[in-house]
């Protein structure tokens, strides 16, 4: 339990925005990931995993490449793709509640108990807003990588109105094209190149695997990543943000449930596993 939590970013979003520039120009690139209380659940990220796995097998992000592993192999790849970002954030009511009770018991040691949701959908267009203002515009482009054609296209429609640069766009139905990547970086000599990335599902954490596995080539071509989850969905307006009242209420959640049951019930019935978490893990274990 510790590892993963003790990942965890604490700061506010000024703080990581200045941490993830300072890691990205330490290291000519970086992989940002965040951690849901559903994931914790569905993928078992608090066990100790010990299986030996070649990340290269993950090189590849379609769903097929993925149905042939065992979930044996996916979930302790994914916990150490986690634990190798080099920053992880915090998403959701869930995570920041059980983070609080663990830091109040002394499972984790934290200057910090209470953590921001830095969720991308809120944090993503601040990052990209601040960088254009403080690194000047024309030394920032954008990479697009997943979902659907017809919405990776109202996307990039999305982030081109706000006055961002798409240098490149690919749907997440082929594998990356990164050639061709490295020939627009070579090109158009950007200083800061952003992939934000939108390729995963509920049984596959496909995107973190991705870069996780493919960090040669991130750092090649000098790559922000970004391995975000829906914000795709709210930039092409296919999904609706709840009302602000509902946001500040934490309970955004429920609107999605109740609106996309199908998307979206298996993360919630992840993340009510709270309760359980809470007793197995804070209040009955010594350690």
């Amino acid at each position: 339990m510790k590892s993963i939590l003790n990942k965890l970013f604490t700061g506010n979003k000024i703080d990581a925005y200045e941490y993830i520039i300072q890691q990205y120009n330490r290291k000519s690139r970086a992989i940002v990931n965040y951690l849901y209380f559903a994931n914790i659940t569905g993928k078992h990220l608090f066990d100790e995993f010990k299986t030996n796995i070649d990340k290269n097998i993950f090189q590849e992000a379609l769903k097929d490449d993925y149905k042939i592993l065992w979930s044996s192999v996916i979930g302790p790849a994914y916990k150490r793709s986690l634990l190798e970002s080099d920053i992880l954030l915090p998403d959701g009511i869930a995570l920041q509640l059980f983070y609080r009770l663990a830091a109040k018991r002394k499972k984790i040691k934290t200057k910090k108990e209470r953590l921001d949701n830095l969720n991308w959908t809120d944090f993503g267009l601040f990052f990209i807003d601040r960088l254009q203002s403080e690194k000047w515009k024309e030394n920032v482009e954008i990479y697009l990588y997943g979902t659907y054609p017809g919405i990776l296209e109202k996307t990039k429609t999305f982030l081109q109105d706000r006055g961002f640069d798409v240098a490149y766009y690919q749907d997440g139905f082929t594998n990356f094209d990164w050639d061709h990547v490295s020939e627009i970086r070579k090109k158009n000599k950007k200083q800061y190149a952003i992939l934000l990335v939108a390729r995963t599902t509920p049984e596959y954490p496909i995107q973190e695997l991705w870069s996780w596995s493919n960090q040669d080539k991130i750092t090649k071509n000098k790559l922000l990543v970004f391995n975000q989850w829906g914000t795709f969905d709210f930039w092409a307006w296919v999904q609706k943000r709840a009302p602000k009242m509902r946001r500040t209420y934490k309970i955004e959640w429920l609107r999605r449930l109740i609106t996309d049951p199908k998307r979206n019930y298996k993360k919630v019935i992840d993340t009510i596993m709270i309760i359980k978490y809470i007793f197995s893990h804070l209040l009955l274990k010594k350690k």
